[in-house]
């Protein structure tokens, strides 16, 4: 029967209906939440929603709209303890479903974006209108690889204190020892292909430390197991780098 379908199917229509079996899967696989996951932030248990191009399926819980990397720095801050002692925290591109948490450690707590009404301030994080040392501690999630990272890491080491620590993740390929960069890339449909995102200018290879270190920063990581990968809905391999700005430089 396989064989006769081959001769009376034509392969282009053939090719169509493996594409609208698959698709159909996928969407009977988000419907269906792959999987009950608990979220740590807002203490919601059963399926979480799909999100993102290429889609990732039990990414997003439904109570807080937590999304993967919000649930490992939760995980992050709660564990470690590392906003126990910060007075003061600058946010950029601030996760909403992360202020209660941060609040319960920092009194003073400012959210910053380039995009007015975003956040309590609009700041350039490639130029931060504020002044040196104003800070014990900044975190910037999934931002640096919108921006020209060298310029953003400096301005982020001068408004901290000396010892001051920032927090970030971004997208990285751990296989890669150099990060993938391109200026040439600059249409929003290219930089999609090229980046997995229209206003992304990189992926970060291993290396992405090095330029941590190059700005002046000692840095730690936080990754989730394998358990806790499946239990919280997390991204396999997914980092938080956890840096201080070292008091010589």
């Amino acid at each position: 029967m396989i064989a006769l379908a081959k001769l009376v199917i034509p392969a282009p229509v053939r090719w169509k209906l493996r594409q609208l079996q698959y698709w159909s899967s996928v969407l009977m696989a988000t419907s269906a939440g792959a999987g009950r996951r608990d979220c740590p932030i807002c203490g919601y248990s059963g399926t979480f929603g799909a999100a993102g191009m290429p889609t990732r399926l039990g990414a997003i819980c439904p109570r807080c709209r937590s999304g993967e990397r919000q649930r490992l720095l939760y995980l992050a801050i709660e564990r470690l303890q590392f906003l126990a002692d910060v007075r003061s925290l600058l946010h950029f591109a601030p996760e909403n479903c992360l202020t209660k948490t941060i609040k319960k450690y920092v009194a003073d707590y400012k959210t910053a974006d380039l995009v007015p009404g975003k956040a309590s301030m609009v700041l350039n994080i490639e130029k931060i209108d504020l002044p040196d040392r104003s800070f014990d501690a900044v975190i910037a999630m999934h931002v640096l690889e919108h921006v020209d990272d060298r310029a953003a890491l400096r301005e982020i080491r001068r408004v901290l204190v000396p010892g001051g620590m920032f927090i970030a993740a971004v997208p990285i390929i751990e296989a890669w020892a150099t990060t993938y960069e391109n200026p040439a890339v600059d249409s929003k449909r290219d930089r999609t292909l090229h980046f997995g995102a229209d206003g992304h200018r990189r992926w970060y290879g291993k290396d992405f430390r090095d330029r941590l270190k190059e700005a002046g920063f000692t840095v730690e990581e936080f990754v989730g197991d394998g358990s806790e990968t499946v239990k919280y809905g997390l991204v396999r391999g997914d980092t938080i780098f956890i840096c201080r700005a070292e008091k010589s430089a």
